[in-house]
């Protein structure tokens, strides 16, 4: 591997550079995918069981123990409804300010999310671009050993820097680019599960919530 490496020439160093910095980005993306890896629904069904109760504190606690970006979307909807049930808002009002703080948090969620994803795209373009580079000098340095009298170590040294600095990119590119599409779909899913249950969490506030049917049920003047 090393033999082949150093066979590569010079354009094989940024190359190697490349590969490292879309191994850092791939895992540090695992990482952060493994905490949406939850189930929206236990964690949705667990709060509004504790709203049932009146026990809003504990709806937000459960959150902020469950983690991960659905969590963070709605413990900022429901820090939001907790500030404002106690301003005794009325519901029009919290609901407009429940759904802006939501709407407003999960464009921070999102942007986490995509974070460092430009960089494999990046990555996946310029790496077959350095090992067309890395061919390209390596011809010229086979076809320059030739001009001077045939030497047959320094052409398949030329010839041998073309192979693998082409291969070394393409290497690095599809990788990157496998990984970004994964990645891509999974940002994808995670918002349509925050949409999803953000929605669910705000239907229940405004339509099903004990301080909504207490509203409900007051008499007008």
């Amino acid at each position: 591997m090393l033999k082949n490496i150093l066979e590569g020439g010079p354009m094989m160093v940024p190359i190697l550079i490349l590969s490292i910095l879309a191994i850092a980005v791939i895992i540090d993306r695992i990482r952060v995918f493994r905490l949406t890896a939850k189930n929206p629904s236990r964690l949705l069904n667990g709060i509004i069981e504790q709203l049932e109760n009146g026990h809003t504190d504990k709806a937000i606690e459960l959150c902020r123990e469950e983690k991960g970006p659905i969590a963070a979307v709605l413990v900022t909807g429901l820090t939001r409804f907790d500030r404002l049930m106690r301003a005794d808002k009325n519901m029009a009002e919290i609901e407009v300010g429940v759904n802006k703080s939501i709407a407003d948090y999960s464009q921070h969620v999102i942007e986490a999310l995509e974070k460092r994803l430009n960089l494999l795209t990046m990555i996946a373009s310029v790496s077959p671009l350095l090992g067309m580079t890395g061919t390209v000098t390596g011809m010229i340095s086979s076809f320059g050993s030739m001009s001077s009298g045939l030497d047959a170590s320094q052409v398949s040294t030329g010839i041998s820097e073309a192979l693998v600095t082409t291969a070394a990119g393409l290497i690095v590119a599809i990788p990157a680019v496998i990984a970004y599409n994964i990645f891509t779909k999974k940002v994808d899913h995670v918002v349509l599960e925050i949409e999803q249950t953000a929605t669910q969490l705000i239907d229940y506030i405004t339509l099903d919530h004990p301080f909504t049917e207490a509203q409900n049920t007051e008499p007008k003047p």
